[in-house]
């Protein structure tokens, strides 16, 4: 450079700041390196001009020598000018804008032409109006502008910024947030942003305040769709928006909802489908979409266009009913999706298979959904599987595995008669100390080594606990058992049900197709499948490896003598005995593919009485259990995994059903003094240790709980399961003295409340812990079905509730002062005058408005009583008045079991329920603000308050299916679950307000309701809390379905308002009477 300019450059450059010399000083080596002279001068020059514009402007300066280094090492000299230029005019003219400029330039301009450059820095000028708001707009656009550019070309980029220029007009906030949430969203939509950008300038056009709304539901739609779809997705967006659906934000997020349900590979077929609705009528392709995963549960895709083509033709002729079609709310739409359907869900057959159920076994069994077990956690984790925990039949919510419902409804039968014969023929009656009647006992051989043995000091809690305790390997000899087991009751099935047994064995037959090749497991694995094959009635050859084709003999013919109508389930454990000995030996290891034969068993039919154990057996039984058996680092084999599940068989868990009977059991004699054989905690802890199934379930993490919470859950199960009564109506807890001081909970939606101890006149500070959780959802299909039922009543209601609803404007007579004279009232005083009575000097009327301000709490008790069935609570028939003659005592049980399976089962709760459905309807037609909550619960520390409907939340499909999972749950603490409603209803401003409560008795829980002189415990707890919620200004009504309600009401209710019900089936009526009533 120049000697004599350079003195100059540096003299002017030393009347600003230090900094500005020296960022020119570190910079100056590097550019010399890549520019002329001239280009140094200019350089040098811009970057005095640039600070000279201001006090404040030698920062600008700064930054632009500080990154030059960097941009001259991206840029070739002529585009690095050009930037400069750029930069240069940009912080000349709008200095606010130079410094981002400038920042950001070194993580964008390389690769950038020199018109780019230009046209980025004009980009972001055009977005600044001279005020502070566009110029934050534009320094975010710049900040942003590299991360913009990885996802768009320079003309995708060029249309955003005319985009956010439109959207400025109307907000720089909402501009500056759709910048924002643009940088998040255009990584999800795919190679097509500029549709994205299409679909964003016509929202402008149209509904710019529904931009903010239209981004966040993308961001939460578009990851929903699959990504080879989602540039059709915001296509058919765009054509929606065009045809003039309004609501668009909430249109995507439904649409990408239903799209969610459904595999993404699925996604084009799906679309392909809907498309064509788009010209037809656009609304429906929303409701078609949205009802698609309702359709695919039942239906397969061919049959969803079957189904797609009806509403079509619908559409055509009648628009509303094509609409209506489409959100199958119409009688047409549900009876074609019937026709076409071949699934059978276990909502419509549960009455018919319960008492089916209850005609097999000849006493009670309930039928309850799979989920509804898993959902308890004590260790049942298959949804979707059949099982029994001894007293329920749990079956899967859907079935469709046959092309015909009449197939899939035989499945359904055929797996509850499955579980019912566990029940009936003895699975959870095991004994260790019954004999065998068909094989040679060698239990109590294997019991006098074991105490010897390494397996002596393991306390067993239930009799097969102890039995698979003797076995080194607990999965395997578990796993033996349930497969023999499984097929004794097949087998016994099949001989005492004649009439199912055709059905049975297609079902068997259908079971054994799917089952595994034995030679693509390990030895021991294809011998234990060989057994399973065995209880399917397997007749074909089987093949097994060489080396064990003698033990798959001896393991054939003790499962044939065991898989036996007359045999029990001691014989079940003697097999099992022998099976394990054989295959304890066997190592589980890869066998090559030449090293298999053939196993042809057809011919090998049972010796029938006169069985004998294979030869060599005894040598092998004698030598189990005289060593923990061979280390297992010692030989080279495979781990050993379970075989696959016999589909309709489901889960067997015998040692969790044993333990439960007995907790049962323990609770039911708690006080008859039997308790010399009662489980400890110790016993539970060692029973979850040590079984296979709960380490099983536990090990594979798939219910995400630990084996201390199925233990506690277990105990909560059984200890508030309701003992027989005598007298319909909650029975008896036992009062536990509830020890410890204040309680504490840090968790979320938990709230500690005081409670009232009559006794010392005095609460109990901080003493119970309310944990407040959503109810889980159901199907909303049951609330339509109750509508359905009712639809007259709900008709009659809502016409006579809408008669609640005043006038906008009421006119009001007889004023002393209003708008004008009302003629009526000058006549009637003129006549007063003339005939000398003392006239009335308010003539004058005024309209006033006037409105309806409810605000009402429903709560509703869930605890385990409310399962009582409605006919039991209007009879005295279960009493129980058994003779004591042995003969006459089987007759008298024969016919108390046919009765069992003709009466009908309405619960109490199923009526609350339905009257809860009627409720809402009415109040829905005047507009109160209600809330509908559930409690229940353990425990001080454990009150569970479900919410059905919060106060503040508007009626939804999710409320729908809210009320199909309300269920009896556990115990009634009412006073926590009373406060927590007040303090609901004290933060709504009305002026009237209500809590209604529904329950069924009195209040109990563990600790909370005593016997003797202090029964009242709860009353008066409950009594103080609705005391409180009175002094706060809310109402309190409670009606009971309890028949003894008055007993306990009067003190507790006092000068409240109760009502008991003499005839629960007047609860749906009365309900609606008394909510008119009070809130009138």
């Amino acid at each position: 450079m120049n000697n004599k300019r350079t003195t100059q450059l540096n003299k002017k450059l030393k009347t600003f700041p230090p900094d500005v010399k020296d960022e020119f000083t570190k910079a100056k080596p590097h550019l010399e390196e890549y520019l002329t002279q001239q280009q140094l001068y200019e350089w040098v020059d811009s970057g005095i001009k640039i600070a000279s514009q201001s006090n404040n402007a030698w920062d600008i300066s700064v930054n632009m020598f500080r990154v030059s280094p960097i941009i001259i090492g991206s840029l070739k000299p002529d585009d690095f000018m050009k930037w400069l230029e750029a930069g240069t005019n940009l912080a000349i003219k709008h200095p606010m804008l130079g410094t981002a400029f400038f920042s950001s330039s070194p993580s964008l301009v390389q690769g950038m032409s020199s018109t780019n450059i230009t046209d980025w820095a004009s980009l972001g000028a055009q977005l600044y109006k001279d005020t502070w708001k566009s110029g934050t707009l534009s320094n975010r656009f710049f900040e942003s502008s590299a991360d913009l550019l990885e996802q768009l070309s320079f003309e995708e980029l060029t249309r955003f910024v005319s985009f956010l220029d439109i959207v400025a007009k109307h907000s720089y906030d909402l501009s500056s947030e759709c910048l924002t949430l643009a940088l998040r969203l255009f990584p999800l939509v795919g190679e097509d942003k500029g549709r994205f950008i299409s679909l964003s300038l016509n929202l402008v056009e149209t509904g710019w305040r529904q931009l903010k709304a239209f981004y966040d539901a993308s961001l939460k739609a578009l990851p929903r769709v699959d990504r080879l779809q989602r540039k059709r997705f915001l296509d058919l967006s765009e054509r929606l928006h065009l045809e003039g659906i309004i609501n668009m934000p909430n249109t995507i997020l439904e649409i990408s909802q239903a799209l969610q349900l459904i595999e993404k590979r699925d996604h084009c077929k799906l679309l392909d489908i809907a498309e064509p609705l788009l010209d037809l009528h656009p609304s429906s392709f929303s409701e078609f979409i949205k009802s698609s995963p309702i359709v695919l549960a039942k239906v397969s895709f061919d049959k969803l266009d079957a189904w797609c083509e009806e509403g079509k033709t619908l559409l055509k002729t009648n628009p509303d009913g094509g609409m209506a079609f489409f959100k199958i709310e119409s009688s047409r739409s549900e009876k074609f999706l019937e026709e076409i359907s071949s699934a059978v869900e276990f909502q419509t057959i549960s009455n018919v298979i319960e008492l089916y159920c209850r005609a097999l076994a000849g006493e009670e069994i309930d039928l309850a959904d799979s989920r509804d077990l898993v959902e308890k956690n004590i260790g049942w984790v298959a949804a979707d599987s059949p099982t029994t925990e001894g007293s329920t039949v749990y079956l899967p919510e859907t079935v469709d595995r046959y092309s015909k419902k009449s197939e899939n409804f035989l499945w359904y039968k055929v797996v509850s008669t499955h579980q019912v014969g566990r029940m009936e023929f003895g699975s959870f009656r095991f004994r260790f100390d019954k004999p065998s009647t068909r094989f040679e006992n060698t239990r109590n051989s294997l019991e006098l080594k074991s105490t010897e043995g390494t397996n002596s000091n393991i306390s067993a809690t239930t009799d097969i606990q102890k039995f698979f305790n003797f076995f080194e390997d607990r999965q395997l000899s578990s796993d033996i058992f349930s497969v023999i087991e499984d097929g004794r009751v097949d087998a016994k099935v099949k001989d005492d049900y004649k009439g199912i047994s055709k059905g049975y064995v297609s079902i068997q037959l259908d079971a054994l197709k799917v089952r595994p090749n034995t030679q693509d497991l390990n030895a021991r694995e294809a011998l234990l499948e060989l057994l399973v094959q065995i209880s399917l009635g397997q007749k074909k050859s089987i093949s097994v490896p060489k080396n064990y084709k003698e033990e798959a003999l001896a393991i054939v013919k003790i499962a044939r003598h065991a898989m036996d109508s007359r045999s029990s389930v001691e014989d079940t454990s003697e097999a099992t005995v022998r099976i394990y000995a054989i295959l304890i030996e066997v190592s589980n290891e890869t066998v090559d593919e030449d090293d298999w034969d053939p196993l042809d068993f057809e011919e090998d039919e049972s010796e029938g009485d006169n069985f004998s154990d294979p030869e060599g057996l005894k040598e092998t039984l004698d030598s189990m259990g005289n060593s923990a058996g061979d280390d297992p680092a010692d030989t080279q084999e495979d781990k050993y995994n379970s075989p696959q599940e016999v589909d309709y068989r489901g889960e067997f868990k015998p040692e969790l059903t044993q333990l439960l009977e007995k907790l049962r059991e323990q609770g039911q004699y708690k006080d008859g003094g039997n308790d010399t054989d009662s489980i400890t905690q110790e016993m539970m802890d060692q029973f979850a240790k040590n079984s296979v199934e709960l380490s099983q379930e536990l090990n594979d993490g798939a219910s995400g709980i630990t084996s201390d919470e199925i233990v506690e859950n277990m105990l909560k199960e059984v200890g508030l399961k309701k003992p027989e009564s005598l007298e319909g109506g909650q029975g008896p807890l036992v009062h536990v003295d509830e020890t410890g001081g204040e309680l504490e909970s840090d968790e979320p939606e938990t709230f500690v409340y005081d409670e009232w101890d009559f006794r010392a006149g005095d609460y109990k500070p901080r003493w119970c812990i309310v944990r407040q959780k959503y109810m889980a959802e159901g199907e909303d299909s049951y609330y339509g079905s109750i509508v359905q039922s009712y639809g007259n009543l709900i008709l009659q209601v809502r016409r006579q509730f809408e008669l609640l609803v005043p006038e906008t404007m009421r006119k009001e007579r007889r004023l002393q002062d209003g708008e004008d004279i009302d003629i009526d009232d000058v006549i009637e005083t003129m006549i007063d005058i003339k005939s000398g009575s003392s006239p009335n000097e308010k003539m004058y009327w005024r309209r006033n408005k006037v409105h309806r301000d409810v605000a009402v709490v429903f709560l509703l008790d869930t605890s385990a009583s409310t399962a009582e069935a409605i006919d039991d609570s209007k009879s005295n028939s279960d009493q129980w008045n058994a003779p004591e003659d042995p003969v006459e005592y089987m007759l008298w049980l024969r016919s108390r079991r046919g009765e069992g399976t003709k009466r009908t089962y309405k619960r109490i709760i199923d009526l609350e329920k339905e009257a809860l459905i009627l409720l809402i309807n009415a109040i829905e037609a005047i507009g109160d603000t209600y809330g509908i909550y559930g409690f229940s619960g353990y425990g001080r520390e454990n009150v569970e308050f479900y919410t059905i409907k919060d106060v503040d939340e508007l009626f939804s499909d999710r409320v729908k299916r809210r009320i199909d999972r309300i269920a009896p749950l556990h115990a009634t603490r009412m006073g926590p679950a009373i406060r927590h409603s007040t303090s609901k209803l004290e933060s709504i401003d009305a002026r009237t307000k209500l809590l209604f409560m529904i329950s069924d008795g009195r209040p109990q829980d563990r600790g909370y309701s005593r016997e003797g002189v202090e029964k009242e415990y709860a009353v008066h707890d409950t009594r103080m809390a609705l005391d409180e919620a009175k002094n706060k200004g809310i109402n309190t009504f409670c009606l009971t379905v309890d028949r003894n309600g008055h007993d306990y009401l009067k003190t507790m209710m006092s000068d409240m308002g109760y009502e008991v019900l003499d005839d629960i089936y007047t609860l749906p009526h009365r309900l609606l009477y008394l909510y008119r009533k009070l809130t009138t």
